[in-house]
């Protein structure tokens, strides 16, 4: 290894970001080279000649190139080897005006925005997948009967597509947020040199423009300096993984023998190896599991800007990138899993129904009828229903706490106080804009939908930028013969 630098810090540093740059980072690096250079060339900065001959040596660097396995001596990054590889392929004089009006700083920063842009529209790619699996799953479960929990005790009757597409909302809001914090990746910061620009007339926007970026980051020095470009986004998926975790919670608490309001089938369940009566619903735990592991790298990533000066610093450069890049793969690959969760959860419907009955989950609807039948207050009938539910669903201890709290009989019979109870009716009386009867779910599902609309749209145009920038940055590197 490089006697230049001590073997400590070589192997614990310069080797490992070397690697990563080899392994995630060179394709970026090479777009942000022929940016550069077809930006000087078209700004008059540097001959045509030079430039020519610059740009035989990167295709010739493209075409044969083997990096070596570790980094060589006295080499500080990949950057630096690729410098060496430029000087014998294209002359060291001509090599040299590759770097004009630039600096490692904002070259760097733009390569690492390349690759986390990518990750994360591949990212979004993976949550726009799972949100339909959601809608579709949901959209499916408008008939199916299930309880509702609060404090982890049975709480209401609802049904399956009421349950997902809450889960569902909260999914979209989160895609918006990622959308939005995306806005502080995609913005290019060449240009900016090591911290003030340069004086030679580059132009910042035309370089922004070749790599697919919206923008150039307006101020040269918050260019070098920001972090936002990685603390938000992070947030804004720690956020989408929480959702995650707590959804699998849920559902490994509702498909426990002791609840049993859903199960799986057999490819999503694992057995013991010793009981054989087991039926262990693994994949909710996989789905916490990875969640955790990617929302505590987003949050390290949050903590790691905590009282670090506002400069250049190596908390923006690539171990921090790359930790967040591979935390993105694992976020993608606990999303496919929800979304595979949700497509083969199986409801149950008789026990949804046996659980109302026992814990007496639709009292509330029986209070609700009392108000409006009986013309008596909400708290009156709160205080009625709550000792009949005490007494384990007695009607005669219901009547007698109705005459005891209101001088007259109750004129219901029997089946009127079951006809109330019922779960179905439950659902099918609240009709109100966000509530489990098919009236109710119609505002969720078209929020839903709306919130579908934006995150494919926002990935289309995505797609359409970086597919445009990449050939019209391929058509001027071949225009630069």
């Amino acid at each position: 290894m490089s006697e230049r630098f001590s073997r400590v810090y070589v192997d614990r540093v310069l080797d490992p970001s070397y690697r990563n740059w080899k392994r995630l980072y060179c394709a970026d690096a090479m777009d942000v080279h022929k940016a550069h250079l077809v930006m000087l060339r078209e700004r008059g900065i540097v001959p045509p000649a030079v430039s020519e001959a610059i740009k035989r040596g990167i295709d010739a660097i493209e075409a044969s190139c083997r990096w070596p396995d570790s980094i060589p001596d006295g080499a500080e990054d990949l950057y630096c080897v690729f410098e060496e590889k430029l000087e014998l392929a294209a002359g060291a004089e001509n090599a040299a005006w590759l770097h004009t009006a630039r600096s490692r700083n904002d070259m760097d920063t733009t390569v690492f925005r390349l690759a986390l842009r990518r990750a994360l529209r591949g990212f979004l790619e993976e949550l726009a997948a799972c949100c339909t699996v959601c809608m579709e799953r949901a959209r499916a479960g408008v008939g199916e009967l299930t309880v509702l929990f609060t404090h982890g005790q049975p709480a209401n009757a609802s049904t399956m597509a009421h349950y997902l597409s809450g889960f569902l909302l909260e999914l979209l809001e989160g895609a918006d947020a990622l959308i939005q914090a995306m806005d502080s990746v995609d913005r290019c910061t060449l240009g900016a040199c090591a911290i003030t620009g340069t004086g030679f007339p580059i132009d910042r926007g035309r370089t922004a423009q070749l790599l697919g970026f919206r923008a150039p980051v307006p101020n040269t020095y918050q260019a070098i300096s920001t972090s936002h470009w990685l603390i938000r986004p992070a947030s804004a998926m720690r956020l989408l993984l929480s959702d995650a975790a707590r959804l699998a919670a849920d559902l490994l608490h509702k498909s426990s023998c002791e609840v049993g309001l859903v199960d799986f089938p057999d490819d999503l369940v694992q057995s013991s190896s010793i009981m054989p009566q087991k039926r262990n619903p693994v994949v909710l735990e996989h789905i916490r599991i990875q969640a955790g592991l990617a929302a505590g790298v987003c949050v390290s990533i949050e903590d790691l800007f905590r009282s670090v000066p506002f400069q250049d610093v190596n908390e923006v450069a690539d171990a921090p990138v790359t930790d967040l890049l591979d935390a993105i793969a694992t976020a993608g690959s606990c999303f496919a899993l929800v979304a595979e969760t949700v497509r083969k959860l199986r409801s149950n419907a008789a026990r949804a129904r046996e659980i109302a009955v026992a814990f007496g989950v639709t009292t509330t609807e029986l209070a609700d009828t009392m108000v409006r039948e009986c013309g008596i207050g909400f708290r009156a009938a709160h205080r009625i229903c709550s000792a009949f539910a005490r007494s384990g669903g007695d009607k005669a201890k219901l009547r007698a706490a109705f005459l005891e709290s209101t001088g007259a009989d109750l004129a219901w019979t029997d089946s009127r106080i079951d006809e109330c109870l019922d779960p179905g009716r439950f659902i099918a009386v609240r009709r109100t804009a966000g509530g489990p009867a098919p009236e109710g779910m119609e505002s969720v599902f078209a929020a839903a939908e709306a919130g579908l609309s934006r995150l494919r749209a926002a990935l289309d145009e995505m797609r359409e930028r970086n597919a445009r920038a990449a050939r019209e940055l391929a058509t001027a590197w071949k225009g630069l013969a």
